[in-house]
């Protein structure tokens, strides 16, 4: 839900003590910074009294810093936040939100507040909320509090570790007897570390307001996703069992990319199989139907990403091993093909990294010639097509780039006809220079 709140007071454009250092702003510009970035209501209980927090927006760059809009990810869930509109914060100045909490159901609830501006580093700044709404208690009787409940690890590089700790607690007014702590899942590349030095040998007595800390760790050794799940067993007579879910990834390379995977499989596919797909002109979009990988160039796909996974693991299988990025790739061969009537198709794959809080939009794909045509791909989506002919052309990854995760760039280059196909300078941008 987001609404105007009845705490008019806690609006205002003011003069800001800021809490961290603040980026130096250059060349006359706004800049956001907002804190806190996390905003943790810590216990609420259902029915209790609602949770009110401020998040201060602080101008300080050296140019008016316009809010466009303060939205929730879930504005149908338990959060509230003042909905802004166009709202201008002077240099030097900042701007309190309101944040409320209403408890509307047991356990964890989690949010984002996203806020739009001007800043041309950050135009689109997130803060995230937590609060935990714990069930009421029975009176004589133990209670399990498990947090939190979930944990993902992220993406981490190859052989790094990552750790999470959990907390396991008694909040009942009765003695708790936690019997058993279990990692359940397939994957060896997650391990459970109950810290028996500490906590001591299971089961465990924990007192009312009691508790103990475990932690999981995580080390990837792939590029596979990896979950698991731990199992709290207790006596608690409501709840005899609590999960913690397990996610992570790992990548297996460093930089910005894996370098580019090339693959021709040098076979004419024929392209009259499905008159749905009829092919008239040279580079026509119905001819990444006939793409041998099965996903049928996402056209009319259901289900992109699970399609275009398919595709980059036919690519990368096919390929081998990938080749370093050392300037612009280019393609070429000869042609023999009968016109439209059968073609061939080469995929160029390429995983890359963006940054956590990193604008995707500061990342273009380039091309410069093609023959006779390309489809360009990034994460499921379709960024467009290039066909014989056209200006060199550049597509942006505003929409389709990921900070924080393993993007997958695919190029298809389809020839359907006589006597050559090639393409040229394929290569990726940031800030207008070229990333190897």
């Amino acid at each position: 839900m987001v609404r105007w709140l009845p705490i008019l007071f806690g609006i205002g454009c003011t003069e800001y003590a800021m809490n961290k250092t603040a980026t130096e702003a250059a060349g006359g510009e706004p800049r956001i910074e907002v804190d806190p970035l996390f905003v943790d209501y810590g216990m609420i209980e259902l029915g209790g009294e609602r949770g009110l927090e401020l998040v201060t927006v602080s101008n300080v760059g050296e140019a008016p810093l316009k809010v466009y809009n303060t939205t929730l990810v879930d504005p149908a869930g338990p959060f509230s936040v003042i909905a802004m509109r166009d709202v201008l914060i002077d240099e030097g100045s900042a701007l309190d939100l309101v944040v409320e909490f209403m408890p509307i159901a047991l356990g964890l609830a989690t949010d984002q507040i996203v806020i739009s501006t001007n800043d041309p580093v950050e135009p689109e700044l997130l803060v995230d909320l937590e609060a935990k709404v714990p069930p009421p208690i029975d009176e004589g009787l133990p209670d399990l509090w498990v947090d939190p409940l979930s944990h993902d690890f992220g993406v981490l590089p190859v052989f790094d570790v990552g750790q999470a700790d959990f907390t396991v607690s008694n909040i009942g007014d009765a003695d708790l007897t936690v019997a058993d702590l279990r990692f359940l899942g397939a994957t060896a590349e997650m391990t459970l570390n109950i810290r028996p030095g500490v906590n001591g040998s299971l089961p465990w007595t924990l007192g009312p307001d009691e508790e103990r800390v475990i932690s999981v760790s995580y080390t990837p050794e792939d590029d596979t996703p990896d979950s698991g799940r731990v199992v709290v067993v207790s006596d608690d007579p409501d709840t005899t069992t609590e999960t913690i879910h397990l996610t992570g990834n790992g990548r297996v390379f460093s930089g910005f990319s894996t370098g580019w995977y090339v693959y021709d499989d040098g076979l004419d596919h024929e392209t009259t199989s499905n008159p749905a797909y009829s092919i008239t002109y040279h580079g026509d979009y119905d001819l990444y139907w006939y793409e041998p990988s099965g996903a049928h160039g996402l056209i009319d796909s259901s289900d992109p990403e699970a399609d275009f996974a398919v595709m980059r693991e036919h690519v990368i299988t096919g390929a081998g091993a990938p080749t370093a990025v050392t300037g612009p790739l280019t393609f070429s061969s000869s042609s023999h093909l009968a016109t439209f009537a059968f073609a061939t198709y080469t995929y160029v794959a390429c995983d890359f990294w963006i940054e956590p809080g990193e604008d995707p939009g500061i990342y273009t794909v380039n091309a410069d010639t093609v023959d006779d045509g390309i489809q360009v791909m990034v994460n499921g989506e379709i960024l467009g097509r290039m066909n014989l002919g056209a200006a060199p052309t550049g597509w942006s990854l505003a929409d389709s780039g990921r900070p924080g995760e393993v993007n997958t760039l695919i190029v298809i280059l389809v020839d359907d006809s006589a006597t050559q196909r090639y393409l040229t300078n394929l290569s990726f941008y940031k800030d207008g220079v070229m990333v190897e």
